[in-house]
């Protein structure tokens, strides 16, 4: 009994460590769901004369035969997880809610701007800006939101002449200017 406390204990665990970015959910609960696959596969059976039964030959038979057909179904998932994992881009996904199994913006209680991580794609926004000549300073920013629309921002009145600070504040002007975060 304790060991399978541990193992529920340690599954919860392994599921809010999920919950953080760059962490995938999907992996481990993947990896669960195949490692269960394989070890009921793969597992030894208590023979029925352990509990008190006769076992028959029809027993064995219906024993190899689910053993055999889960290893089958294991080889069969895990085959179809590789195709689905190297035709995908990496960057979008069928389900567009799934990305709340995998990171949770945190924390909760705090405003939009003061999150610890974010869970959007702004990340990878990129953006084309205009500067006026005779000021020195950037006037408009051009922003490509994670959908694939576009944004333009006016920074006249800002003063801001260093591209290297406007570049890493270009996740902040999506998650301020962008309708979807998401692409």
């Amino acid at each position: 009994f304790k060991v399978l406390v541990w193992l529920v204990f340690d599954i919860l665990i392994n599921c809010l460590i999920g919950l953080t970015p760059f962490v995938d959910n999907f992996t481990h609960l993947g990896g669960m769901v195949y490692g269960f696959l394989c070890g009921l596969s793969a597992i030894e059976r208590l023979p029925l004369d352990f509990f008190g039964k006769a076992h028959s030959t029809c027993s064995k038979i219906r024993n190899y035969s689910v053993r055999f057909f889960g290893l089958i179904l294991s080889v069969v998932l895990i085959m179809v997880s590789t195709a689905l994992l190297v035709e995908s881009d990496g960057g979008s996904s069928p389900c567009s809610n799934c990305r709340y199994v995998s990171c949770v913006p945190f924390p909760f209680w705090e405003a939009r701007d003061n999150k610890w991580w974010y869970c959007d794609d702004c990340d990878r926004v990129k953006g084309d800006v205009t500067k006026n000549d005779a000021t020195g300073y950037y006037d408009v920013l051009t922003l490509t939101c994670p959908n694939g629309t576009t944004e333009t921002i006016d920074l006249s009145g800002q003063n801001i002449s260093d591209s290297e600070w406007l570049r890493n504040q270009l996740p902040t002007f999506c998650r301020q200017n962008c309708e979807s975060l998401f692409a």
